[in-house]
């Protein structure tokens, strides 16, 4: 999170990165040391991962989301930049998502924009991939637009829906876990 010339930028983390760095370590080491084929397969993938966001960070650049006085701005992938004014945006609100991929619960800041007056359109951003927490989004969503755009109702419906995902996930590993524990005997 930057906050600076009456902005608030949030950047990508490079957690992930990161990530696929040490694990393409750890496997190259691995490949070298025990010259197993799952230890070289570990290797190769590893190192198409820091290939991938080498090329992505080089040519692209990081996502970011910028918020001030004119509206949200959301840089992607593709050098393409998205432009949400203030007087199109009817709501703006954060999420908990239930997701099956890379993460199992994600934040999100959902946006929805008036098109015509009748049809509305809605924007994404994963905040769980950017350096910023949800209470620091909000707060520039309020300064910037003012109270009247955030949507404290669907926030905490969404965060109420995420808790009970997540409660219930942990029940059932804990009753599979017992189940297991005690018919494997």
């Amino acid at each position: 999170m930057i906050k600076h010339n009456d902005q608030y930028i949030a950047k990508e983390s490079l957690t992930p990165l990161l990530m696929v760095v040490v694990m393409f370590v750890l496997g190259l080491y691995a490949a070298i040391n025990t010259s197993e084929i799952w230890c070289v397969l570990g290797a190769v993938f590893f190192g198409f991962g820091v290939i991938i966001y080498a090329y992505k960070y080089i040519r692209y650049g990081r996502i970011t989301l910028i918020i001030d006085s004119e509206g949200i701005t959301i840089k992607d992938w593709g050098k393409t930049k998205t432009y949400n004014w203030w007087w199109d945006i009817v709501s703006v609100y954060t999420s908990w998502n239930v997701s099956y991929f890379v993460r199992f619960v994600e934040r999100r800041l959902s946006i929805k924009t008036s098109v015509n007056g009748e049809q509305y359109e809605f924007h994404d951003i994963c905040l769980s991939d950017l350096y910023c927490r949800s209470k620091s989004v909000r707060k520039a969503i309020e300064k910037y637009a003012g109270q009247s755009r955030f949507d404290y109702e669907a926030s905490r419906k969404s965060r109420h829906y995420a808790a009970k995902m997540l409660l219930a996930t942990l029940v059932a590993a804990i009753v599979i876990f017992i189940c297991i524990t005690f018919f494997s005997e």
